[in-house]
């Protein structure tokens, strides 16, 4: 749930009179992963992938990220990799629907071309979650520690992987590239590796937004650049 400061406000109220939850409004092309045999939380994830061209026309807010979310989709922790408008980004995010609460770190620039590397660690001792996030060019990272969040006495489990697009425009406004790629993905449910069961989707059909699995460890995210 990319969630730039100046919309928190209108999504605090608007959070307030419905229900909603991931895939959320917003949501392009997206991967959804989950343990083929159900069982277990997730322990570790990583992925890299490139920082796209610049637009050709500024103005937009979108991101391309990976997360972790809950079992019940109200959860989410991503290193996100915004367009802000004039310049890329990258932080850690977390965005809780109930009650609402979004966190973002301490961002920093990066320039097309660079290289991004990305994890979420679970640490069993505090019940929480390591956000790592750097730059693999410039060596700038950031890193983030998020709790697990308990609900009726017991602590969320954080079980679905996602890699999605994010934020609706007009399609000459995102990367003249047409495309991001994830890859050398990693997860790991309970401390073992596995292969996880990839789906995709998308919530908001923008630009022929779509997301592929390419392989059991790189997923793409295509779309078209004109109107």
């Amino acid at each position: 749930m990319l969630v730039p400061s100046a919309a928190l406000l209108l999504l605090l109220a608007v959070a307030g009179c419905a229900v909603a939850q991931d895939p959320a409004e917003g949501w392009l092309g997206y991967a959804k992963g989950v343990n083929p045999s159900g069982e277990g939380i997730i322990t570790y994830i990583e992925a890299k992938w490139r920082v796209g061209s610049n637009p050709r026309r500024g103005g937009a807010f979108f991101s391309p990220w990976f997360g972790i979310e809950t079992s019940d989709n109200l959860n989410l922790i991503q290193p996100v990799n915004p367009w802000t408008g004039n310049q890329w980004q990258i932080y850690n995010e977390y965005f809780q629907w109930v009650p609402t609460h979004n966190y973002n770190s301490e961002a920093h620039v990066v320039r097309p071309g660079d290289v991004l590397f990305g994890s979420v660690s679970y640490n069993p001792s505090k019940n929480s979650y390591t956000v790592f996030h750097k730059d693999m060019n410039d060596g700038w990272s950031v890193t983030t520690e998020i709790p697990v969040q308990r609900s009726g006495g017991d602590y969320k489990k954080y079980t679905i992987v996602y890699f999605v697009f994010e934020k609706e425009w007009d399609c000459d406004q995102y990367p003249p590239d047409g495309e991001v790629t994830f890859y050398d993905i990693k997860v790991q449910y309970n401390n073992q590796t596995v292969s996880p069961q990839w789906t995709t989707a998308y919530v908001d059909d923008v630009c022929n937004n779509r997301a592929h699995i390419v392989d059991e460890s790189t997923i793409k995210i295509t779309w078209d650049t004109t109107n």
